[in-house]
Order: C-alpha cells, then sequence, then structure tokens
C-alpha cells in the first residue's frame, strides 16, 4: 500500500521536479551570461577606475629622450578637458565631505558601494512607470545612485541610455560600485570623488569651485560655503549662485538641514550657518589648455588612439577621454633637435624651399572647426569653401628601427590641433618608386647588376584618350630617347623611364606589387594599381604617403630589412603601469647584398650626374637618394637617407593642380638638405652597413662588361659573385 502512494506521489513530483530543473537551468544559463557580459563589458576598467591615478590626470604627458643625455623630458602636455586643482582629503573640511554624504549619500559609510534599498525601490518605481505611466505618489524618476556609482560615472563617462542598454548600463555600475567598495577604503573613494565631481562652467572638484566662486581654498571655508559647495552638483546651472542665487540658497539650507537632523551639526550651527548670505569673492583658476600641437604630437595621438581601439575595443570618445583626462605617460620617438630643425624649414622659413609667391590658384577646401574636426552640414557631409590655394609642402623622418623622429605637414604656422597632416597623405611617388619595386626586385632575382645595358627607346606603343591617337609609351621627363644602350646605374642616377620600365618587366610587375603590400606594408595601393605605370612609374590610383614612403626606403641603409613604423615606444598610467607597447620586430625583405648595391647605386643619383646631383649633405657624411615627379608636375618628391635617418619630402597643391615651376625644380631636395646638414650637426660621422658579399669591380662604361685593357671609360661597380657581367668584348685589349 504504503509502495503505492509513494508510486503516486512519485508520478506527482516527476512534472514539478522537471519544471524546477528547467527553471533552475535557465536561471544559471542566465547568471553565466550575466557574468560572461559584466566581465567583457568591465574587462577594461583599469582604464579608468584605479583611484591611484587620478592625481595624475590633470595632464597627459609626452615625453621626449634627451639625444645627448638619454634622459626622458616632457615634450608636449595634453591638458585635461576640465579645470581642476587635486587636493588630498586631508586639506577638505570635514564638514564640506559630511555635506556631500549628508545630501548625496547617507548610508555611504555602510554600504557596499550599492544602496539595495535604494536600488530595489528605483526598479519598482520605473515599473510601475511602464505599467501605469507615472511614479509611485506620482511623483518623480528617483535615482538610486551612490557616491561610489557617481564617482564610476565620472570617471567611465559610461552616459545614460534608455531601454534595453539603459538597463544594462545600471547592471554594469552596481557590479563595478561593489567591486570598487570592496578594492577601496571609504576615504579614499570620498576623496577620489570630491576631487572629480563637475561644477560650474568646465570647473571639476572642490578645490577648484571654491576658488572660483569664494576666492579661497576649500580649508579655509565656513560651514555655509561648504554647504554652497555641495548644493551645486545636483543641477549646476540651475544651482549656480552666481546666476541663480535664490535657487542655490534654497539648495543650501536644505543640506543644512540634513546635516542637522543627521547628526553632522548642531541646531544652533545650522540655524547660524543658514543665515549667512552667500558671499561670494570669484577667484582666478589657473586655466590651462592645450596649445595647437605639433605634426609630431598629432601622429602620436593617431598611432595611439589606433592602438587603444585595437586592444582595447575602444570608441573614438572613449579614446579621446583616456588620451586627455587619463593622465597618460606616453613615451616617443622624437629627435627634438630634427623635429625643430624641420620646423623651421617648413613653418617659418618655407618660402626659402617651397615658394608660394605668384602661385595662388582657385580651390575648394575642407572646412575645419576650432578642435582640428572637420566641419560637416546637417546631413553630416564635409562643408567646402571657396580658397585660394598655395603650394604645400610635408617632411618626415625615421630612424632605421622605424621610429617616427620628426615630422611637418604642411607649411606656415599651423592653426589647429590633430587637422590635415600631409606627412601620412597618399599621393603619387613618380621616379621614387622605381628603386623600392623594379630595381630593388631585378636585383634580388639577379635578373639585373649594376652595369646592365637597357635599351632607351619606347616600349611599346599605347592609345592615349586625349591625343585620341597612340603614343610612345613610357614618355622620360626629357620627352626624347637617346635610342642607345643606357647603364643600370646611369638610367637610375638619372631616372630614365624606358629603362627602368624593361627593369620592371624582368622583376614583374605581380611581383612587386605583393612586395610593396606584403614586405613593404604599403597600405594604399587598389588592384587597380597591379599595373607597370602604378609599379615602376609611381602613377598609383591613390598614392603612397611620405611616412610610408620613407618606411619602404630604410631597407636601403639597414641592410634590407623593412621596420615597423612606429611614433612612440611605450604607453603608460601615471603610476607606471603599462597600456601599450607597439610591436617593432623588423623584417628582412632583401638580401644584405642586394640591400648594399642599391645603396650604392642611390649615391649615383646625388653624384655621377644624377637627378640630385650637387645636393649631397655637407660635413662628410654619406647621403643617398632619389628624387620624384609625378604626372604634369602634380608632386615633386625627394626621399633621402643618412646613417642616422631616413627622409622624405612631398612639394605640390593638395588639389593635385599641374605645379609651374621650372622643369627639375629641386624643392624638396633643398629643404632636406638644409633640414639633415643642421640637425647632425655634431653628431658623429657614421657610414652605412657594408656587406661581406659584395664585391667591386671595374666595368666598361660604355658595354656594362667587366673592364678590360682595351675599354677607354671604365669606373667602378658593386656586384655579388654569382652575379657579376662577363668581359667587355667590344674593346680588344
Amino acid at each position: 500500500m504504503r509502495t503505492a502512494k509513494r508510486h503516486r506521489y512519485r508520478k506527482k513530483r516527476g512534472p514539478l521536479r522537471r519544471i524546477a530543473k528547467g527553471v533552475l537551468a535557465v536561471l544559471c544559463l542566465a547568471l553565466l551570461a550575466l557574468g560572461v557580459y559584466l566581465w567583457y563589458s568591465t574587462k577594461n576598467d583599469f582604464l579608468w577606475l584605479e583611484l591611484e591615478q587620478l592625481p595624475h590626470r590633470d595632464a597627459t604627458i609626452l615625453y621626449a629622450q634627451d639625444r645627448a643625455s638619454g634622459e626622458w623630458t616632457i615634450y608636449a602636455r595634453l591638458e585635461a578637458t576640465q579645470q581642476k586643482i587635486w587636493t588630498p582629503l586631508s586639506e577638505i573640511p570635514e564638514q564640506m565631505q559630511q555635506a556631500f554624504v549628508a545630501i548625496e549619500d547617507k548610508h555611504f559609510y555602510t554600504h557596499p558601494g550599492v544602496s539595495f534599498t535604494r536600488t530595489a525601490y528605483a526598479v519598482l518605481n520605473e515599473a510601475k512607470k511602464a505599467i501605469t505611466g507615472t511614479y509611485f505618489g506620482g511623483g518623480i524618476k528617483q535615482g538610486a545612485s551612490t557616491i561610489d556609482q557617481q564617482l564610476i560615472k565620472n570617471l567611465t563617462r559610461d552616459d545614460e541610455a534608455g531601454g534595453i542598454e539603459g538597463y544594462l548600463r545600471k547592471v554594469r555600475e552596481i557590479w563595478r560600485a561593489l567591486l570598487l567598495d570592496a578594492k577601496y577604503d571609504k576615504t579614499t573613494i570620498l576623496e577620489a570623488y570630491l576631487n572629480v565631481i563637475s561644477f560650474t562652467d568646465n570647473t571639476a572638484g572642490v578645490q577648484a569651485e571654491s576658488i572660483k566662486l569664494f576666492g579661497k581654498p576649500a580649508k579655509e571655508l565656513s560651514l555655509a560655503q561648504c554647504a554652497s559647495i555641495a548644493s551645486i552638483t545636483k543641477n549646476p546651472y540651475r544651482y549656480d549662485p552666481r546666476s541663480h542665487p535664490e535657487e542655490h540658497l534654497a539648495r543650501r539650507n536644505y543640506i543644512l538641514y540634513e546635516m542637522w537632523q543627521q547628526g553632522y551639526i548642531s541646531e544652533g550651527e545650522y540655524e547660524e550657518a543658514s543665515a549667512e548670505g552667500i558671499g561670494l569673492s570669484p577667484g582666478d583658476v589657473p586655466v590651462v589648455r592645450t596649445p595647437v600641437t605639433s605634426y609630431f604630437t598629432d601622429q602620436v595621438l593617431t598611432e595611439v588612439s589606433a592602438a587603444l581601439s585595437e586592444t582595447y575595443g575602444l570608441d573614438r570618445d572613449e579614446t579621446t577621454n583616456l588620451l586627455y583626462n587619463g593622465g597618460l605617460r606616453i613615451y616617443t620617438t622624437i629627435d627634438t633637435v630634427l623635429q625643430e630643425t624641420m620646423e623651421s624649414a617648413l613653418l617659418k622659413n618655407y618660402e626659402s624651399f617651397f615658394p608660394t609667391r605668384g602661385l595662388a590658384v582657385a580651390a575648394k577646401a575642407t572646412r575645419y572647426n576650432e578642435d582640428g574636426t572637420i566641419a560637416r552640414d546637417e546631413n553630416g557631409a564635409p562643408i567646402m569653401e571657396d580658397v585660394m590655394e598655395t603650394p604645400q609642402a610635408a617632411m618626415v623622418s625615421i630612424g632605421y628601427d622605424g621610429s617616427l623622429r620628426a615630422v611637418v605637414g604642411g607649411t606656415g604656422e599651423k592653426q589647429v590641433s590633430r587637422g590635415l597632416n600631409r606627412a601620412v597623405v597618399p599621393r603619387q611617388v613618380g621616379s621614387t618608386m622605381k628603386p623600392i619595386g623594379a630595381y630593388a626586385l631585378a636585383l634580388e632575382q639577379r635578373a639585373i647588376h649594376w652595369s646592365t645595358p637597357f635599351l632607351d627607346a619606347p616600349v611599346r606603343q599605347e592609345f592615349d584618350e586625349n591625343l585620341g591617337a597612340a603614343r610612345d609609351w613610357p614618355a622620360n621627363f626629357s620627352r626624347t630617347y637617346s635610342d642607345q644602350n643606357i647603364l643600370v646605374v646611369n638610367a637610375l642616377a638619372q631616372s630614365i623611364n624606358t629603362v627602368a620600365v624593361r627593369v620592371g618587366e624582368r622583376a614583374g610587375t605581380d611581383r612587386i606589387y605583393r612586395f610593396l603590400q606584403d614586405s613593404l606594408h604599403i597600405t594604399t595601393l587598389t588592384p587597380e594599381d597591379n599595373a607597370e605605370g602604378p609599379m615602376v612609374l609611381g602613377s598609383q590610383t591613390r598614392g603612397i604617403s611620405p611616412y610610408e614612403l620613407a618606411g619602404a626606403y630604410a631597407m636601403f641603409g639597414n641592410g634590407g630589412s623593412v621596420p615597423v613604423l612606429h611614433a612612440y615606444t611605450s604607453v603608460q598610467t601615471g603610476e607606471g603601469r603599462e597600456v601599450l607597447a607597439p610591436k617593432t620586430a623588423a623584417r628582412q625583405v632583401l638580401r644584405a647584398d642586394t640591400a648594399r648595391i642599391m645603396n650604392r647605386l642611390l649615391t649615383c643619383v646625388m653624384e655621377c650626374g644624377g637627378t640630385a646631383a650637387g645636393y649631397r649633405v655637407a660635413g662628410g657624411m654619406e647621403s643617398i637618394g632619389k628624387t620624384g615627379t609625378s604626372s604634369d608636375n602634380r608632386d615633386f618628391w625627394f626621399v633621402g637617407l643618412t646613417p642616422y635617418y631616413v627622409t622624405a619630402s612631398w612639394y605640390g597643391y593638395d588639389s593635385s593642380f599641374s605645379l609651374n615651376t621650372p622643369a627639375g625644380t629641386h624643392a624638396p631636395t633643398s629643404a632636406w638638405k638644409y633640414v639633415m646638414e643642421q640637425a647632425q650637426a655634431g653628431l658623429p660621422t657614421l657610414e652605412f652597413p657594408a656587406s661581406e658579399d659584395v664585391i667591386t669591380a671595374e666595368y666598361c662604361t660604355k658595354t656594362g662588361g667587366l673592364a678590360t685593357a682595351g675599354c677607354p671609360h671604365t669606373a667602378t661597380g658593386y656586384y655579388t659573385q654569382d652575379n657579376i657581367p662577363a668581359a667587355c668584348t667590344d674593346h680588344a685589349a
């Protein structure tokens, strides 16, 4: 009988157990999902919520390493967006502390970061509003934020949101508050809160507000003045004592009443303070604003912002907040001597190198806001305005480890921070393309050597849509052909297009394209660029920026390796915790012997009657380089190398107008020569790295073969044992 009853009881229990298990499983999954969400959404909180970092957040500092001593010195400061003066809790009156606790969070010293009672009431109030359309008692929305939660909102700027995102934000805030309260004691949390809360205008923290309103530090304020400071934060506009004195006094006296009721002050103190006037005595709070940043600082911020976004998943607003209000310490790669010299040449004395007088043309230009952002219309489109455009210029220098050493992205006085930086804008590179693609790869493949002869004549006929007829292609800069053989060394030095195309055919257009993208880190190529014109003669769709072009040329001065470009070495919090460190390992892309021979070939551009002859840096320091001009004189280039720096210099119009200057202009070359001579003055004389696999040999300057006794003219060439010409047969011994 009992067995039958138990069986019936189990049958009744069976569905209930299954339901209970199902509910429990759903709850477990929900808790797991919530845990994963909280971990993921708060995993970067160390960037914002390490309270030890707060005293350092008056500015983000960029450091430069002194060239002589190696010491790190301040190069630039990014001042915080609010006026604030960090003040330890010991210098903040106890009555001010009590005023804030009394009005903002009277259970501050006993709760674990969150008031669950207030939170539960707020949830029920929101539920009633959703169902009935009104809050309890017909009142208004009630907040549940503790001082911990308000501090978190100030630091993370996790803005209010509606719907599901609003509820998730509140869940994040509660979780963060619990963790914050578990990690720090109440005095540390209160100290942080009183130093970061927002007040009138652009002021943050009680010290700055005390000086601004009463002309004295917080520790000298009376009880009534302490309550005045505490009354503002609820609504800095509505309770501003300067513009709304009556509302301010009502709020102040209410706070004094709460302090009396909660036992912080006596009835007599309450009555005396309530009868006191506001007594404003405005003082001056030092307003420290970030001056217009240099082009170098702009590039550092661009690279750090991108790295923060990639590493931590931050959006633009979050990275900007961290850069200006995070108190970061950024150790940059700048060479201040070189940067100052470059700025002198391009910002102050640019007319000496990059003439603009008489070269103004009507054009359209993008309008920028005062903060450097692009001005946009109501539809989000950039606003264009009519301007008279003059030629512009840019110059950038890197070290052989890829470190950005100096950069200037325009001529004349810099007007805005983080505006247009032409050093990172792609432009067609003309003949500066020849060494990094055709010549380097053909030499690497042993398809050519130093003195290989090539015919200087059109390679083929191409149809010209503008002419409506076929034309010889490619055209040389001189628009003439010698119809004779020219040796590789002379063709590169004189920038002969016909020979470059024939060399490019041996290297292979596809190989050049892949080499630029995969090995040289050129990011601006398009599929249409996989053709002889773009890959050999530099007529790309978008082009290459001076910064990336300098990075590509580095392989000719460091034994064939290509570095990763970077403008900083470390980003840390003020407490010394590293936040970012770029990966800078170089990659070997050419054999050392190829790099050495290319280096010597580029020497002939500045000697041997090359296109940059006479522009070698004075003082005995080695210098090599390559000139370049794009179609119709739209862009003028020079990429120059010394054992210290790789520098790319560009000159032209932003709108790609043809530049009406004399043929063969050397504006970028002469500017480079000046900057290098000034910046390298006093530095030890260095040489480019040699290669044991490279040998020298005399060759016939007519045929390119190894010289014999009968050759009338010979010169010294650079070869490898496996890629050396046969003896000249045109001249008998």
